[in-house]
């Protein structure tokens, strides 16, 4: 059997993003009207859970882009758009649909893997932005109580292993939508499922793990913030509350 060489799959790879992006207009351009945009919708409520998101819709593309970013439509989850192929009895985006998925099962492996490296480049940030943040970091700093700052920080450091436990206990299947929300990037969530398919424990575990590392060690409490917002934002106060109790024990 022939071998395919890294460029050939590169290559391919390449095309797949080309035919993605056709995809995504050959949609856009069949949804002419508001009714259609409404039908498109429609047809993804359920997926969504959000009403109110989707109310706010106004043009495909950015209800495409709240698929994306939901991580429900990307280049190796093609099958939205077949939704939206029968909501808007789209001829052109049918047949170019069943040549994009014939080619993404014969080629996924190697697909996924471009895939995911670009996602972990696009979601890297630069040595500017960094040391830009550091800057902002250390102005907010010197705006604080250093001995208030420790107390917070030292006050996590002994309560974190029954924080990580509560939240593997509590946070369930909303596991993603916390990661997102704890600025996790959609590439590492998707290796961190792919690594423990069995384990939800360990996926909300390394998840966190994730998310603190981002942080150094002497700026932990900004981690703590980042944490509780992401609770409030998975809508889980029961648990913010419960961790801010930990917290002043």
């Amino acid at each position: 059997m022939e071998r395919i060489s890294v460029q050939d799959h590169r290559t391919v790879y390449e095309q797949m993003c080309k035919d993605y992006l056709n995809l995504k207009l050959l949609a856009q351009n069949a949804c002419h009207v508001r009714e259609h945009l409404e039908r498109c919708k429609n047809s993804v409520r359920e997926e969504v859970h959000s009403c109110r998101k989707l109310c706010r819709v106004t043009e495909f593309d950015h209800l495409v882009l709240l698929l994306e970013q939901r991580n429900l439509l990307s280049l190796l989850k093609p099958d939205l758009i077949e939704r939206f192929e029968l909501a808007l009895d789209a001829k052109d985006v049918s047949c170019a649909l069943k040549s994009y998925r014939s080619m993404l099962s014969s080629h996924y492996a190697a697909i996924r893997r471009f895939h995911l490296e670009d996602l972990r480049h696009r979601d890297r940030r630069t040595l500017l932005e960094k040391e830009v943040e550091k800057i902002k970091l250390h102005e907010t700093n010197d705006t604080l109580m250093p001995s208030a700052v420790n107390t917070k920080r030292d006050k996590y450091l002994q309560q974190r292993d029954k924080v990580y436990s509560l939240l593997q206990l509590e946070i369930g299947k909303s596991w993603k939508p916390f990661g997102r929300f704890l600025n996790v990037p959609p590439a590492v969530l998707e290796e961190i499922e792919d690594r423990n398919r069995q384990d939800l424990k360990t996926r909300i575990y390394e998840v966190l793990h994730w998310a603190e590392k981002q942080f150094a060690d002497d700026t932990l409490d900004q981690f703590v913030v980042v944490l509780l917002k992401a609770l409030e934002n998975t809508r889980r106060k029961d648990l913010k509350r419960k961790i801010e109790s930990m917290l002043q024990e």
